[in-house]
């Protein structure tokens, strides 16, 4: 098989799997061939077949057994209902709230962290920049869905209070505790879609070839939109929809 020029050959050799899987050629539950037979089928090398494989892994076309072999999807089926995961946030006073529904799935853990240039680049500070990092996973009562939350708070913004010596405090608590020492705060909130990595979809419970939801938050203040945290909550993308609940303020 000639490479197309600018074009990955695991590609190729992706494209011409799908080929087989629409024609029938490989049916659903149906095992395809072992690596050995793909290579020399294909004429490539083993590592050009394990990334071919892993795209359509990740396509949700094929299933890999441990110790079984990788088989061909069937249809699956199809949920029930969606399941809504509001995220709004509500203010009284000085008190903030977000509605129940999430309990620990296990105990909070706090790191001492530098910010990455992609993290740094959302917080408007500077790589490498000092920051604690909350990592909790929480389990939603209603559905029993799980997700992965994470804090990040730059120690820039938290010196002076309670979350310099409580970090893993909820969110709620973190709002309050920032507007207390940077004035009246407000979110911006990105929702975006990807593939999980095999640790993800152990920790998470996610289903072989179903994307992740991740939606992330940062607080911010509201006369200069400078940012204060970064939250993220991953979970998997299967039949759930997040929710946030927007209310006009008269100026």
């Amino acid at each position: 098989m000639a490479a197309v020029k600018g074009q990955a050959l695991y590609k190729l050799v992706a494209r011409e799997m799908r080929k087989a899987i629409a024609r029938g050629t490989w049916r659903p539950g149906e095992q395809i061939p072992t690596e050995d037979k793909l290579t020399a089928l294909y004429g490539v090398s083993r590592p050009t077949v394990r990334q071919a494989v892993a795209e359509l892994r990740a396509d949700g076309l094929l299933d890999v057994q441990q110790g079984r072999g990788t088989f061909v999807r069937g249809p699956q089926p199809e949920q029930s209902a969606t399941i809504e995961i509001e995220r709004t946030v509500i203010c009284f006073g000085d008190q903030y709230h977000c509605p129940a529904g999430w309990h620990d799935a296990e105990t909070p853990t706090v790191y001492r962290v530098r910010l990455e240039q992609s993290a740094a680049e959302i917080l408007h500070g500077e790589e490498g920049e000092a920051a604690y990092l909350v990592e909790r996973v929480y389990t939603h009562e209603a559905s029993g869905i799980r997700a992965r939350y994470t804090a990040l708070l730059p120690m820039e913004q938290i010196t002076g209070t309670l979350l310099a010596q409580q970090p893993e405090v909820f969110n709620t608590e973190a709002y309050a505790a920032l507007a207390a020492e940077h004035g009246a705060i407000e979110w911006r909130e990105g929702v975006s879609a990807r593939m999980p990595n095999p640790d993800e979809r152990a920790a998470l419970h996610v289903p072989e070839g179903v994307p992740l939801l991740v939606s992330q938050r940062v607080t911010r203040t509201q006369s200069e939109a400078r940012p204060l945290m970064l939250e993220t909550l991953t979970m998997t993308a299967g039949a759930t929809q997040l929710a946030i609940t927007h209310r006009p303020v008269a100026r």
